[in-house]
């Protein structure tokens, strides 16, 4: 996917999944690190991208989740799973890459102990 290598190009690891159910079994190891989802609404699996957030929700509460739609209804369920409303379709990998961006330095700033 374009946008997985623009990622890696600017310096992000990144794990790709083919379906919803891929990204879960790769999820479900606790030793992979895993700061920000980036996710299709529509995909193939047991579950489209707002079940995915769900599960990461209850699964790896740590993780953030962006999801990436045309589909209308997406600005309301994604304002509830996500940090942020969606990414809309079609998307420039710029502004991926500064949402996660974003997302990072919020985590970083929530993790430093007060008064630093």
């Amino acid at each position: 996917m374009p946008i997985a290598q623009y990622l890696r190009d600017c310096g992000y690891r990144v794990i790709e999944a083919v379906s919803a159910d891929e990204a879960m079994a790769v999820l479900l190891h606790r030793e992979t690190v895993i700061d920000v989802v980036f996710s299709d609404i529509e995909m193939p699996g047991s579950v489209d991208g707002f079940g995915l957030a769900k599960w990461l929700r209850e699964h790896r509460p740590g993780a953030d989740v962006i999801l990436a739609g045309t589909v209308p209804r997406t600005v309301d369920a994604a304002k509830e799973l996500c940090e942020s409303g969606p990414v809309p379709k079609p998307y420039d990998a710029q502004s991926v890459h500064n949402r996660i961006r974003r997302l990072l330095a919020a985590r970083r700033v929530a993790s430093k102990p007060s008064g630093q």
